[in-house]
């Protein structure tokens, strides 16, 4: 997926929580949101939460913020209230830069969290971003100690282990070439990634995760064809070599193509695809379509919009020549928030016949219409969610384990703060049913004892796990489950 403004659900803990199936039995659970944004974050909840990441390997989650569109401030988790705290700056103010997005990552192999930046320059002329890595050094940032990449991106780029080699490559289409390039981790050189003849989608939702069940991750590529129609390119990993593997178009009803998403809809233990989507340019018709592992074809898992006499719909993305602002693709963020075992989601959407917006949940519940017969389940839109419809002109929601018992909150940004910067909105997900989790760490292992600088890591993030596995429900039936980890 696209990096971008807010972490996919995927990303939960640092170096790598995967939320898989969880079972619940007994009554349905009660559910309410309870605001804790002053107890997380006192009177510093603003700013954009650009990325999720362990900075200083104490094994709790940091939150990468940013703020004046070009200062990263890190706020390191701690055990006493606030809960966060901003206690590391890196800035691109003196280079005039606006920051569009932050992946950490271990960008050389020293087992140290580094930040990749991308960026616009102030006065750009087109839009071309820059990059630059902040090194991690003694379980911080260093301002002074950075890398400006020597080529420029037309998109944000896809960061993925293109090598196998456990440390991150950065790869995208530059200002070098039409084709893809991949700029490994290490060493830093530039390399031919991939020859095709298509041409990247921009924005791009590429990813890098398994789709051929080898437990091998594939490239997942969104592209335009020679018609310039929306479609989509799986390349399979053959021994460390990407091939074609298949290529296939959107929902024929889509006008306007959101950010694909991927998770076991239907709780089957294999990676769905979904697709969130208008059917006019205005989305005054929206709706999320499903495509089931190796079937090609789509499935809509959710086009009913409408609550109380008022049509609701997807926020269209607006892709400006010379942007001001982050802008925000229509994107859904994916993450199991009743713990039944089935991904639910969260969205933004938009009031068609007036100006608000807000967050919703999206609950992944049984399929009771004939169009989604095929995969059993469908979402279904929570209107009335407490806490949630409380938080106007949201922009981004997304799903975050805040105290790590196994159940996902949720983390909204809202307009307004200030011109340049949004409000975070932190709701603790209050959920009672007898239920278990599973948490899965995966560490690259790049070096146990023998660490550069002798300090010994906890891991840092990992592009491309994935994660499946067979348990018995309270029924005592057999239930699969797959999770995945992609660097977005």
């Amino acid at each position: 997926m696209a990096a971008g403004l807010l972490p996919s659900a995927g990303v939960l803990l640092a170096p790598l929580l995967l939320g898989l199936t969880v079972l619940s039995v007994g009554p349905a659970p009660a559910r309410a949101l309870h605001n804790v944004t002053a107890e997380l974050f006192g009177a510093e909840a603003w700013g954009t939460l650009a990325a999720f990441g362990d900075l200083n390997s104490d094994k709790q989650t940091d939150l990468f913020v940013l703020r004046e569109r070009n200062d990263l401030i890190v706020f390191l988790a701690d055990q006493s209230a606030p809960y966060f705290k901003p206690k590391v700056l890196v800035s691109l103010k003196s280079h005039s830069a606006l920051i569009t997005s932050v992946v950490p990552g271990d960008y050389d192999g020293d087992s140290q969290m580094d930040v990749l930046l991308t960026y616009f320059p102030q006065n750009h002329t087109n839009n071309e971003l820059g990059a630059v890595i902040f090194w991690g050094q003694n379980q911080t940032l260093n301002s002074k100690n950075m890398t400006i990449l020597n080529r420029t991106f037309q998109d944000e780029p896809l960061i993925m282990d293109f090598n196998g080699d456990l440390i991150p490559d950065v790869f995208g289409i530059t200002n070098e070439s039409s084709q893809p390039q991949i700029l490994l981790g290490g060493n830093l050189s530039w390399h031919p990634a991939l020859s095709t003849k298509s041409k990247m989608r921009n924005p791009h939702s590429h990813a890098f995760i398994d789709l051929t069940e080898d437990f091998t991750a594939d490239l997942f590529l969104t592209t335009l064809s020679a018609s310039n129609t929306f479609q989509f390119e799986i390349w399979e990993n053959l021994g460390g070599n990407f091939s074609l593997s298949s290529v296939f178009e959107k929902p024929k009803n889509l006008v306007v193509v959101g950010q694909s998403a991927f998770a076991d809809f239907d709780g089957d233990g294999h990676m769905d695809h979904l697709l969130p989507g208008c059917e006019d340019k205005d989305c005054q018709k929206s709706a999320i379509y499903l495509m089931r592992s190796g079937t090609g074809q789509w499935v809509p898992v959710l086009q009913d919009f409408s609550s109380k006499g008022t049509l609701w719909g997807f926020v269209p993305f607006l892709h400006e020549e010379q942007p001001t602002s982050i802008p925000i693709p229509l994107t859904l963020h994916i993450g199991d928030y009743n713990m039944d075992g089935y991904p639910d989601a969260l969205a933004i959407l938009k009031n068609t016949s007036g100006s608000n917006q807000q967050a919703f949940l999206l609950e992944n519940v049984p399929c009771n219409n004939a169009s989604c017969e095929e995969v059993h389940r469908m979402f279904k839109v929570y209107w009335d969610l407490a806490g949630l419809n409380l938080i106007k002109d949201a922009m981004v929601a997304t799903f975050f384990d805040i105290y790590e018992d196994g159940i996902l909150d949720i983390i909204v940004l809202s307009k307004g703060y200030t011109k340049n910067d949004v409000a975070i909105h932190t709701l603790k997900n209050n959920f009672e049913a007898d239920a278990y989790f599973v948490k899965v760490i995966v560490l690259s292992g790049l070096c146990s004892n023998d660490c550069p600088r002798k300090i010994t890591p906890f891991g840092v993030n990992q592009p491309g796990p994935y994660i499946m596995y067979t348990t018995v429900d309270a029924n005592g039936y057999l239930k699969n489950g797959s999770g995945y980890r992609t660097k977005s």
